[in-house]
Order: C-alpha cells, then sequence, then structure tokens
C-alpha cells in the first residue's frame, strides 16, 4: 500500500496483524502529515478580528516559556468565522464565542516544535504599541 502524499506518520494506531476496519472511524488509525514547513493555526476572538490584517508580523511562543520568541510569516485566513472550540474555563469567557482563523509559516526551520503543541501568538495590531496576544489552537491537521 502506498501514501497517497509524501510525508511522515504523525501518529499510527494499527499493529501488524490487527483488523482494520472498512468505512469512517471516529478515530483515524494512522495520521499522515507534512511537517516541513511547520504551520500555526491561530484562533482569534471574534471581538478582535477586526484588529488582524493579512501580512501582519506574529511571534509564537510555546506554551510555558514565554521567553522564546519564534518569528512567524503570514500564509491566510480561513474566511469562514467558526464556533471556538476549546474553552479556559475563565469566568468571564463566553461559550458562544466564534472565533477566526489565521494561518502562519514557522520561519524557523530549526525551531523545537512539535505537531499539534499548543503556542501562544503574538500578533502585531495598526492601532496599538504592543502586540494583541491571540491564543492559538493546533491538533491534528491544526498546527502543521
Amino acid at each position: 500500500m502506498r501514501a497517497p502524499i509524501a510525508g511522515v506518520i504523525l501518529q499510527n494506531k494499527v499493529r501488524l496483524g490487527q483488523f482494520a476496519q472498512c468505512g469512517p472511524l471516529s478515530e483515524p488509525l494512522m495520521i499522515l502529515g507534512s511537517v516541513t514547513p511547520l504551520h500555526v493555526r491561530v484562533d482569534v476572538d471574534e471581538h478582535d478580528a477586526w484588529r488582524v490584517r493579512g501580512g501582519a508580523l506574529a511571534a509564537a511562543s510555546p506554551r510555558g516559556n514565554g521567553s522564546i520568541r519564534i518569528p512567524l510569516e503570514f500564509v491566510r485566513f480561513e474566511p469562514y468565522v467558526i464556533p471556538k472550540k476549546s474553552l479556559t474555563g475563565d469566568s468571564t469567557e463566553r461559550v458562544d464565542t466564534r472565533v477566526l482563523q489565521v494561518i502562519y509559516r514557522v520561519k524557523d526551520e530549526n525551531a523545537s516544535l512539535y505537531v499539534g503543541q499548543q503556542m501562544d501568538v503574538y500578533i502585531k495590531t495598526p492601532d496599538a504599541v504592543n502586540p494583541s496576544r491571540e491564543s492559538s489552537e493546533s491538533g491534528a491537521g491544526h498546527g502543521q
């Protein structure tokens, strides 16, 4: 059997001799993807979406280490605003929040990052001196 694309096996949940059911599954048996270049999918709250511009400078920090800043390059907007999937549980957070997704490419090919890793992303906005802090969401296919 051959893969439909050149890539890396990101997750393998099937073993030699195991029965693989045909048809759609709740969880895939294998996840295949490209890891070069790495991309970050950023969720920007709909209330701040008007502040983000295409081509805006951005930097990412791995969760838990804000001293590391990895430069990002704007790729594109996902033009459809979707319901927010990960909720923090903060008392001020609304459960009906929607987010604009922005895709950035990691400029540093040697950055110590992993597919699916959550990051804090800082996007420079035209109306502020300091960058706006937005939380990124990455997951299967989201953080590549």
